[in-house]
């Protein structure tokens, strides 16, 4: 249960690492005028995300609190009984910490350590606004629309990729990755519920299949307050006097 808990307190941002935008380069002009406007910048944002996990291992769920504070200052903690966090996941710059105070563990490193370079900012404008795609190594790039949507489909790593993208909220609400030999899906990321926060829109639910993991998390949002100032003291992790530090190898490792 507790690499489940470890492992969902990281998901909320290893699931979006990639880069997302569109290139001016690419028609119809139609789609460049509303993917190319300036991003709103999100000076902060804080609130909770209800997460399900479902895999073969057994179904779980639930809640994590979220702070972040431009440009790169991020804290998650996954709630246990009583709201009393068990997993606390604090990222300052290029550096992570992860506590787990019920067994007085703390795991350092750098964030290349958790998988592709990415920036928390890139991750939050892709992953909660749901609004740029990651086409530049695209090939066999095509646009099609209808009334609500433009469908984009493109070949990338060998993979082929589909997306759907709402013209009024400019929200990709569908995301599929496919394998081009047998079709099959490997990854698929879905937006719904959608809100509107002053001049943008961000998905109230996002579920992420992964066929390699073999699970499916959804994750639903509530209470986020956007650029409402975040005291610093929230970035710094309040050590006890003894605790064990490991490396996140040899964490992982111990949780397998």
């Amino acid at each position: 249960m507790l690499r489940k808990l470890f492992m969902l307190a990281i998901l909320i941002f290893l699931t979006g690492c990639s880069r997302y935008y569109f290139p001016s380069t690419l028609n119809p002009g139609a789609l460049m005028r509303q993917q190319s406007q300036p991003q709103a910048a999100i000076q902060s944002l804080q609130g909770w995300v209800k997460v399900q996990l479902q895999s073969s291992a057994g179904n779980y769920i639930l809640a994590q609190k979220i702070y972040y504070s431009s440009p790169d200052r991020l804290r998650l903690e996954i709630a246990g009984i009583l709201g009393i966090p068990v997993v606390i996941v604090v990222i300052d710059q290029n550096d992570f910490q992860f506590f787990i105070p019920i067994r007085n563990i703390l795991v350092k490193g750098k964030t290349d350590e958790l998988g592709p370079a990415f920036t928390i900012n890139d991750l939050l404008q892709g992953f909660i606004y749901g609004s740029r795609l990651d086409l530049e190594q695209g090939q066999n790039i095509i646009i099609t629309e209808n009334r609500k949507a433009y469908k984009v489909t493109w070949i990338a790593d060998g993979q082929q990729n589909l997306a759907w993208v709402n013209k009024a909220t400019k929200v990709i609400t569908r995301h599929e990755v496919r394998s081009l030999r047998t079709n099959e899906a490997i990854r698929i990321v879905e937006r719904a519920g959608i809100i509107k926060v002053g001049d943008r829109y961000y998905p109230g639910l996002v579920s992420v299949y992964d066929r390699d993991l073999r699970q499916k998390a959804t994750f639903k949002f509530s209470r986020l307050a956007f650029n409402e100032t975040i005291n610093a003291d929230m970035f710094k992790l309040k050590l006890p006097a003894a605790y064990e530090e490991k490396r996140l190898s040899d964490f992982l490792r111990e949780l397998q």
